[in-house]
């Protein structure tokens, strides 16, 4: 109770000082176009529309792409937000969720030193304001985001954790880099019925998203617009851009950033136990695909690794000290 206690305090202190820096950096333009899309469509949903036609018309009143099928969400998200009834009710669900998955990794970190376990919440955090800001509930890395690191606090529940991934896969498909990253951890720690489950969960998100695409693809007439594509070798500008969606990075130099996630992830990988390996290994991989797929104003994928990639700092700061008194 203490440590629950605790967080919320540590939670209250960096909305505090996020409401002044952050209150004047609104998200970048196509993030707030995206956000107006989703919630017209929730609220077309909402009120007895099919998904499908309810998208594809409205990304067409926005002169959206609707093809191929990556240009439009999967519909996972948009049924649950439809079921409540207002921007105010779906963004206190966020916010719950956001408690929830931070006390189940705080709870998962029981037996770690409190102080270690508290900066590990904290450094979290630092990646999850995102949430706060003003209509940012209808974007799906939100949702996801909190999904896996549900997922990553319960590592010691098979089934649960692979289950987790996988409802953040059927809410953003670029999720699959975490879900991926159980099966070959599992795979490295020679876990067979992890591995087989991790792997069974991919063969579903795959079937169900070709499902998804069919149901894009019958509600295509002539003249849709066709997107450019994502490959774009942005190369490491793009990963710099995304890794600062994590607050302690904001103002870094794109070299500091650089460093300091490579040497967080290579300490989780060194140092860590499963969730931190796990977490890892996804966000590594999330962060090398961005290399080479995403367009300039897609750094708001970073929202799916932000929580993520500085979580291997306080294990540096535990080994330098184990280091320093030898």
């Amino acid at each position: 109770m203490f440590g629950i206690k605790l967080l919320r305090l540590l939670v209250l202190a960096l909305l505090a000082c996020l409401a002044l820096p952050l209150a004047a950096k609104a998200p970048a333009k196509p993030v707030q176009l995206d956000q107006e899309l989703y919630r017209t469509v929730v609220e077309r949903v909402r009120g007895g529309e099919n998904f499908y036609p309810a998208t594809m018309d409205a990304q067409r009143e926005r002169s959206y792409p609707v093809q191929p099928a990556l240009a439009v969400r999967p519909p996972t998200m948009t049924w649950l937000l439809a079921l409540l009834p207002s921007t105010t009710t779906r963004t206190t669900a966020l916010i719950a969720l956001l408690f929830g998955a931070l006390i189940a990794l705080r709870q998962s970190l029981s037996d770690r030193p409190p102080a270690e376990a508290l900066s590990v919440v904290a450094l979290a955090v630092a990646g999850l304001f995102g949430a706060f800001f003003p209509d940012n509930v209808y974007l799906h890395e939100q949702w996801s985001v909190l999904l896996i690191m549900l997922s990553l606090a319960a590592y010691r529940r098979q089934w649960l954790s692979v289950g987790l991934a996988l409802m953040a896969v059927l809410v953003r498909e670029t999720a699959l880099a975490w879900l991926a990253a159980i099966a070959l951890h599992a795979l490295w720690q020679r876990d067979g019925k992890r591995a087989c489950m991790a792997v069974a969960a991919i063969a579903l998100a795959a079937g169900l998203w070709l499902i998804h695409a069919r149901f894009v693809a019958a509600q295509i007439v002539p003249g849709d617009l066709t997107s450019q594509g994502w490959v774009r070798f942005g190369g490491l500008p793009l990963v710099i851009d995304a890794l600062r969606r994590n607050l302690v990075l904001t103002g870094l130099p794109g070299p500091l950033v650089l460093a300091l996630v490579a040497a967080s992830l290579a300490a989780m990988l060194r140092w860590g136990r499963e969730m931190e390996r796990t977490a890892a290994i996804g966000s590594a991989g999330f962060l090398a695909a961005l290399t080479v797929f995403g367009r300039p104003d897609n750094g708001y994928w970073g929202f799916m690794a932000a929580p993520f990639v500085l979580l291997g700092l306080p294990l540096l700061v535990r080994e330098g000290r184990a280091y320093l008194k030898r």
